[in-house]
């Protein structure tokens, strides 16, 4: 008697609703797309002391810059623009990057800039956030925007240890 009651279980697993969602572009324009070089690239930021983390929420330091560079792209006849969407699958309720180092430095994040604007990247709530107007000049195949990543101290007091985050990112081409 329980064999039968659980052969007829099973049938309706085999009925579940699940979705697969599909998502794309037909674009006039496409481009490769590296950072400093690198198509998977890691940014290694200076070392820096607690010091300069401690005392208050929101002290920043250790700023490195990165440059995402768009090449092979076809030359516009007048400007083309690109928007660089950022997405974050951990980010702290500030919209910073979470540490994500095992054993890692505690209320510390990392904070993502727009350099030119000077500006920083909220990616809180998990959806993709637009960062810098980059523009593909009249007749270029090629151009490059700059970016920043920096320490934050999420808490008044972080102690000494390592920092790792992470961030994907897609050009939508205006």
């Amino acid at each position: 008697m329980k064999l039968r009651a659980a052969a007829f279980a099973v049938p309706g697993l085999a009925f579940a609703a699940n979705t697969i969602n599909f998502s794309g572009e037909v674009t006039d324009q496409t481009c490769s797309a590296v950072v400093d070089g690198n198509t998977d690239p890691t940014v290694i930021l200076d070392s820096v002391p607690v010091s300069a983390l401690n005392g208050t929420v929101g002290q920043t330091a250790g700023e490195t810059s990165f440059t995402l560079h768009l090449t092979g792209c076809a030359a516009p006849s007048g400007d083309e623009h690109f928007t660089t969407l950022f997405q974050a699958t951990n980010a702290t309720s500030a919209g910073n990057l979470t540490n994500t180092a095992a054993s890692g430095a505690t209320g510390v994040a990392l904070q993502l800039l727009d350099a030119p604007a000077g500006t920083p990247v909220n990616l809180a709530g998990g959806a993709a956030v637009e960062a810098g107007d980059i523009v593909l000049a009249d007749g270029q195949t090629s151009t490059s925007y700059d970016y920043a990543v920096q320490y934050v101290s999420e808490d008044a007091t972080v102690p000494p240890g390592p920092v790792l985050g992470s961030v994907t990112y897609t050009l939508r081409y205006e």
